[in-house]
C-alpha cells in the first residue's frame, strides 16, 4: 500500500504548490518523514534491528522513514533537481560512454557533477570512503518567511561527518549552499548509517539519510 498512499500525498502537495517539480514534491515527503511510529511507540530506524528487533532496519530498507502527510505540506526547506542535473549526473559517473547516453537520451555530455555524489537529492551515499571527500547540496526555502537553521550530525560508525555552514539564514525563496566534509576515522567491512539534521527557528525539520561504505583512513 505504500505506493498509493505516497501518491495521494504527492497529489496533495501538488495541489497546494502547483508549481513544485516532481523532485521537491519527493524531497517534501522524504525530508519530513519520521524514524518512529508514534501510534506503537518504537523506532523503525535505527542502526541495527527495529519493529520490535524482528527486521533490519537501516536507510536502505526503509528509506527516509515513515511518510508524515501533515509535515510534508509544510516541510520548510527542499532539494531540487532537474532535467539538465541529472543528464549531467550520468555524464560524471565513472566509465560512462557520452554516445550511449546520447543514444539512450538524446542528449550530449556538456556538463557533468563534479562528483557523482553531488546530485541534490535529499540523501547521501557514498559506496567506497576512501580517506575523504566534499558533498555539495543546496537547499531551497519554500515558505513565505526567512528562517534560521542549526545543523547536527549524526555521523555512521567509522566516518567523521561535518556540514559547512553549521548554520545559516535564508530568506523566502531564497537557496544555500551545503557542503558535507566526510572522513574515515575506521574501515568497515559493511555500510554504516547515519543522518544529518537540519532545524529552523520555525520548528521546521529536515533529515537527511547518510550512508557511507568507509574503506581506508
Amino acid at each position: 500500500m505504500a505506493t498509493p498512499h505516497v501518491a495521494g500525498v504527492a497529489a496533495l502537495i501538488k495541489q497546494l504548490n502547483p508549481s513544485w517539480t516532481p523532485s521537491m514534491i519527493a524531497s517534501a515527503i522524504a525530508t519530513t518523514a519520521t524514524k518512529y511510529d508514534e501510534n506503537n511507540g518504537r523506532i523503525i530506524m535505527a542502526e541495527g534491528y527495529g519493529i520490535g528487533s524482528l527486521y533490519p532496519s537501516t536507510a536502505f530498507e526503509f528509506g527516509s522513514g515513515l511518510v508524515s502527510p501533515k509535515r510534508a505540506l509544510d516541510p520548510g526547506l527542499v532539494f531540487s533537481s532537474g532535467y539538465e542535473d541529472y543528464i549531467a549526473f550520468l555524464c560524471s559517473l565513472p566509465g560512462m560512454d557520452p554516445a550511449t547516453i546520447k543514444n539512450a537520451t538524446g542528449e550530449s555530455c556538456n556538463g557533468s557533477l563534479t562528483h557523482p555524489d553531488n546530485l541534490n537529492l535529499p540523501s547521501i551515499t557514498i559506496s567506497a570512503l576512501n580517506g575523504s571527500r566534499s558533498v555539495h547540496r543546496t537547499v531551497k526555502n519554500v515558505q513565505r518567511k526567512p528562517e534560521t537553521y542549526l545543523c547536527a550530525v549524526l555521523p555512521p560508525n567509522g566516518t567523521a561527518v561535518s556540514v559547512h555552514p553549521p548554520w545559516f539564514s535564508i530568506a523566502s525563496e531564497g537557496s544555500q549552499e551545503l557542503v558535507v566534509e566526510f572522513n574515515v576515522t575506521k574501515a568497515m567491512d559493511d555500510f554504516s548509517f547515519g543522518e544529518i539534521v537540519l532545524t529552523g527557528s520555525l520548528n521546521h525539520i529536515i533529515r537527511i539519510p547518510v550512508s557511507v561504505y568507509p574503506i581506508k583512513v
